[in-house]
């Protein structure tokens, strides 16, 4: 079981990825799965005429939760969650969670100060401090496909 809940890791800004790539999938489902507290994502892709889905273990009731994982996405985000998870298997579950729709699937990856020495980063917030390309054979036991894009790596079955 995963020790650190980084919880608190959610700001109450639009991730940056999501910005950036909002705008060139009005009409879809998305499914964020750890999209954190905030509505700020949620709000910005409604704007833009996304069905967009938030799913955060920590952060949303079992209701918001229930009816996010029982969307029919096109394509999930992952953003900044897989750098949050200080278990292996906490890890490799929200991979396989990721991977279990068969869409596409964004990850983002904050590499905190790319030691690769996981540390608390704050007061309830804890970080594994990997280059995002580590990552990459993690995702491959879950994704045929795996293409890095700086500290983006989509994923494909």
């Amino acid at each position: 079981m995963q020790k650190n809940t980084s919880a608190t890791t959610s700001l109450n800004q639009i991730n940056p990825l999501i910005k950036n790539l909002l705008p060139y999938l009005s009409g879809y489902t998305i499914l964020d799965i750890g999209g954190g507290k905030f509505q700020a994502n949620k709000q910005h892709a409604e704007q833009l005429k996304i069905n967009y889905h938030v799913y955060d273990k920590y952060n949303r009731s079992p209701q918001e939760n229930a009816q996010a994982l029982a969307c029919r996405p096109q394509l999930i985000l992952c953003n900044n969650v897989l750098n949050v998870i200080d278990e292996g298997q906490a890890l490799r579950n929200t991979i396989a969670l990721c991977a279990a729709y068969q869409v596409p699937c964004y990850f983002t990856i904050y590499e905190g100060n790319k030691s690769g020495i996981a540390q608390t980063s704050k007061t309830g917030c804890w970080q594994r401090n990997w280059k995002t390309q580590l990552y990459i054979p993690v995702l491959k036991r879950f994704f045929t496909q795996v293409e890095q894009k700086h500290n983006l790596l989509i994923c494909r079955n």
